[in-house]
C-alpha cells in the first residue's frame, strides 16, 4: 500500500517562512506519507523582493527537504487542458496539474487552489498558526 501524497502551494511555504504558520507541526497531524513541490513552487519562494542571503538560505533548505515532481510532458498535458478551460492562472494549473499527475492532495491556503474542482483534484487547507 503506497503512503498519501501531498504536494504543497506556494503560499504555505512563503507563510512558514514569514513565520506564520508552522508548516513542520502541521506535517506532524498528517499520517506518514510523502510532500512533493515542483519548480513553479521553487520559483515563486525565491522570487521574494528583497530577500537577504541568510533568508534564500533558509528557503533553500527548507525546499530542499521535500520531494520533486518535474514538469515533464504529462503535468504539461494537463495544465495545458485546464488552461484551455480557464479554470486556472498558469501557475496554479501546473501546481493542479503536478497534484492530478502524482495523485496527490494539494496542501494551500488559496482559495482558487483550495475551492477548485477537477476529477482527480484534491487540496485541503494548511493552518496551523505559530
Amino acid at each position: 500500500m503506497s503512503k498519501p501524497r501531498f504536494l504543497l502551494d506556494s503560499n504555505v511555504l512563503i507563510d512558514t517562512l514569514n513565520r506564520e504558520i508552522d508548516l513542520l507541526a502541521f506535517l506532524d497531524t498528517l499520517p506518514d506519507c510523502e510532500i512533493y513541490i515542483n519548480p513553479v513552487v521553487e520559483i515563486e519562494v525565491l522570487a521574494k523582493e528583497g530577500m537577504s542571503v541568510r533568508e534564500e538560505s533558509e528557503a533553500r533548505a527548507l525546499l530542499n527537504s521535500f520531494k520533486w515532481i518535474d514538469i515533464d510532458k504529462n503535468v504539461r498535458e494537463i495544465a495545458i487542458q485546464i488552461r484551455r478551460a480557464k479554470e486556472l492562472r498558469l501557475p496554479d494549473a501546473l501546481i493542479a496539474a503536478s497534484a492530478i499527475t502524482l495523485n496527490a492532495t494539494v496542501l494551500t491556503n488559496d482559495p482558487h487552489l483550495r475551492d477548485y474542482q477537477r476529477t482527480g483534484y484534491a487540496a485541503r487547507s494548511c493552518v496551523l498558526s505559530v
